[in-house]
C-alpha cells in the first residue's frame, strides 16, 4: 500500500489477533479443507527462517519420492496433526466439483486429437505425408479452441489488497497456532511476525497468478480445478511396516499441510511442464508449416506433443478417474 503507517497498523491488528487466539487455546477442529492453488507453501516456525524462494521456485518435495500416496483417505477419527493414516480402506484422492474440471478437460480433447495426428506423423514415411499432416495439426492446434464456455474463474485478491489478505487456509493456521504454542511471549511475537509475512507474500503470489491466468486460458483452466480442491483431514502413508516405525519412532511424519503442499505442488509441476511444452509444439508446428514439403522435419515436432501429452496425461491421473470421465464425457457434449 502507498501508506506504510496504515500497513503497519493493520500488521499490528493481525498479531494482536492471533495472540487472542493463541491465549485462548481453542482447540482445532478437523475439518474438510479448501487449498487454494497459490495456497502451497511449507510451514515456518523458529527453527526455520522463512524462505522467500520457496514461494519463487516452487519445486517438488523429496517427499514425493514414494514414501507417501497423495491420496488421502476421508477420514475424521485422528488426533494428532499429522495424521497419518494405515488402513485397508480404499483412499480416494483429493477432488473438487466435476464442473470445475470442464476447462482442463476441453484441453484434454484438445491435445487428445492433437497427439492423434502426431502419432500419424511419426508413422508416415514420405515427405509428402509428413506435411499434409503436419498442416492438418498445425490447423488443430492454431488458432486454439475456448476452454471456459459458461465457467466464471474465482477472483483471487486485487492488487491494493494483495499484501494484507490473511485468507490462508485454516489448517496453515492452526498448524501456525501449534507450532507457537509452547513459546514464550517474545519468541511468540517473533512467530506472529513471521506468519504476517508469510501471509503477505502469499497474497503477492494469489495477485501474480491471476495475472499469469489472464494471459494464458490454459493455465487458467488447470488452476480453476486446482484452487476447488478438498482434502480430508488424513493421509495414508504407503512406506515400509519398518520404514513407518522408524517414522514414528523418530517423530518424523509429515504434518498433514505438508502432505498437501507436495500434492499441490506435484499438480503445479505437471500444469508448468504441460504449458512449456504445447507452447513449444504450437511454434514448431507453425514453423514447420512454413517450411515446404520438401524441407518438412517433424523429429521436433512428435517429441514436443510428447511431452505435452505425457504431462496432461500425468495432471490428469492424480484426479479420480471417475470424476474425468463424467467430465470428458460432459465436454464432448458442449
Amino acid at each position: 500500500l502507498k501508506s506504510t503507517r496504515s500497513y503497519q497498523r493493520l500488521v499490528w491488528l493481525l498479531l494482536l489477533w492471533n495472540l487472542t487466539a493463541d491465549c485462548l487455546l481453542l482447540p482445532a477442529v478437523p475439518t474438510r479443507t479448501q487449498f487454494d492453488v497459490t495456497n502451497g507453501f511449507p510451514l515456518n516456525d523458529l527453527k526455520q527462517e522463512p524462505s522467500r524462494r520457496l514461494f519463487l521456485n516452487r519445486g517438488l518435495p523429496s517427499m514425493m519420492a514414494g514414501v507417501l500416496a497423495l491420496t488421502l483417505p476421508l477420514c475424521s477419527h485422528a488426533e494428532d496433526e499429522t495424521r497419518a493414516v494405515v488402513d485397508k480402506a480404499q483412499p480416494r484422492k483429493p477432488s473438487a466439483p466435476t464442473e470445475a474440471l470442464l476447462p482442463a478437460a476441453r484441453c484434454k480433447l484438445w491435445v487428445d486429437k492433437a497427439y492423434k495426428v502426431t502419432t500419424a506423423i511419426s508413422n508416415a514415411t514420405d515427405k509428402k505425408s509428413q506435411y499434409d499432416l503436419i498442416l492438418e495439426l498445425n490447423s488443430i492446434l492454431s488458432p486454439r479452441p475456448k476452454f471456459f464456455l459458461n465457467e466464471r474463474a474465482k477472483k483471487r485478491t486485487v492488487g491494493t489488497t494483495a499484501q494484507l489478505t490473511t485468507s490462508i487456509s485454516s489448517a496453515n493456521k492452526d498448524q501456525y497456532r501449534s507450532n507457537r504454542a509452547d513459546l514464550a511471549i517474545p519468541d511468540r511475537m517473533a512467530a506472529m511476525l513471521n506468519q504476517a509475512d508469510v501471509e503477505r507474500q502469499w497474497g503477492m503470489l494469489q495477485y501474480a497468478e491471476a495475472n499469469r491466468e489472464k494471459g494464458n486460458e490454459i493455465r487458467a483452466a488447470f488452476n480453476f480445478y486446482t484452487s476447488q480442491l478438498e482434502f480430508a483431514d488424513s493421509y495414508l502413508l504407503t512406506a515400509s511396516k519398518e520404514e513407518k516405525k522408524r517414522m514414528i519412532r523418530n517423530d518424523e511424519l509429515p504434518t498433514l499441510s505438508a502432505v498437501i503442499t507436495s500434492d499441490l505442488d506435484l499438480r503445479d509441476l505437471y500444469r508448468n511442464q504441460f504449458l512449456t511444452s504445447i507452447e513449444d509444439a504450437v511454434a514448431e508446428v507453425a514453423f514447420q508449416a512454413k517450411q515446404g514439403e520438401a524441407s518438412v522435419e517433424t523429429e521436433d515436432v512428435v517429441d514436443l506433443m510428447k511431452q505435452a501429452y505425457d504431462a496432461c496425461q500425468n495432471w490428469f491421473a492424480l484426479i479420480p478417474v471417475e470424476d474425468v470421465d463424467i467430465a470428458i464425457q460432459n465436454a464432448r457434449t458442449d
